[in-house]
């Protein structure tokens, strides 16, 4: 049973974390509700940080002010988005809408 309420895509592009944990990584699936990390710096579950989401064709990235770490997988993180802007939500709800839109 998936236990996701929100469609995750499946994407390639670099992220920056800070807070409990710093360091760089790559998202390799994306949505409303989270994403999958992988990164070579230790995070361990429940741990708190800001992400910067570098998505393709923004001068700036989608910043997610609070993410927890839900599971691990060796180098995969995955990552719950607790907490963003409103001006950063609709960026990343934009950003899944055309990818919604290429996939089909």
């Amino acid at each position: 049973m998936n236990k996701r309420v929100h469609e995750r895509y499946i994407v390639e592009f670099p992220a920056r974390f800070v807070g409990e944990y710093e360091g760089t990584g790559i998202v390799y699936n994306l949505g409303m509700g989270g994403c999958k990390i992988v990164t070579e710096h230790p995070l361990t579950i429940g741990g708190m940080v800001t992400l910067y989401l570098n998505v393709p064709e923004q001068v700036f990235a989608i910043t997610v002010r609070m993410a927890i770490v839900r599971w691990m997988l060796k180098y995969e993180f995955g990552m719950e988005f607790l907490g963003m802007e409103e001006f950063e939500r609709e960026r990343l709800v934009q950003y899944l809408q055309r990818l919604a839109a290429a996939a089909a």
